[in-house]
């Protein structure tokens, strides 16, 4: 078994010159600790090019993905865009099989606000489902920003058979562990 996470991006008000380093880090490289200590299972942190939303592309993001080992034991989480992009890799990869999905605040760009068309040629639907052994899993807060809410609704409605996981006041989970997400893991 391993990980693949992949990781949201800076939304349009954010950039380099206002970010600072994080200390503390984040609940990925607290989860990449965690699955590892205690299942010594392996999780990969991909990074992907052009780390703004307004930048991304999504071939820039399949190659960098398509080094990654995904196979029948892999769990693919996403965080934020980077669950989006999870979605998108799946469907455009019909014939890819995996263990498990994790979307945590997953971001579809339901307003189209992406200029290089990141998202365009997303199927949502339980076809995605049946490329995984274990289902999908969506973690939400109902407190996320509304372009992440409208994300939820898409997904939610085009996926009926995801299993959903609903929180209060946890924003667009930007916490320093998520301790949550080893219960939903499916360790095999």
């Amino acid at each position: 078994m391993n990980i693949v996470c992949c990781r949201g991006v800076m939304g349009p008000e954010e950039s380099w010159e206002n970010r600072t380093y994080n200390a503390t880090k984040g609940w990925k490289d607290w989860l990449q600790f965690m699955v590892k200590k205690e299942h010594d299972v392996l999780m990969q942190l991909p990074e992907f090019p052009h780390d703004h939303a307004l930048l991304m592309k999504y071939d820039e993001w399949a190659r960098i993905m398509d080094f990654q080992d995904i196979n029948n034991d892999t769990v693919l989480i996403g965080h934020s865009a980077g669950g989006g992009f999870v979605l998108k890799y799946m469907s455009m990869h019909p014939r890819l099989k995996v263990g498990q999905i994790i979307l945590v605040a997953p971001w579809i760009d339901t307003e189209d606000f992406q200029p290089f068309g990141f998202y365009k040629g997303l199927v949502l639907d339980d076809k995605i489902i049946s490329q995984t052994r274990n289902g999908i899993d969506l973690l939400m807060s109902d407190d996320d920003m509304p372009h992440i809410q409208t994300s939820f609704t898409k997904i939610i409605k085009n996926m009926p058979d995801i299993r959903i996981y609903k929180f209060q006041n946890r924003g667009h989970f930007i916490t320093p562990e998520l301790p949550e997400l080893m219960s939903i893991i499916k360790f095999e």
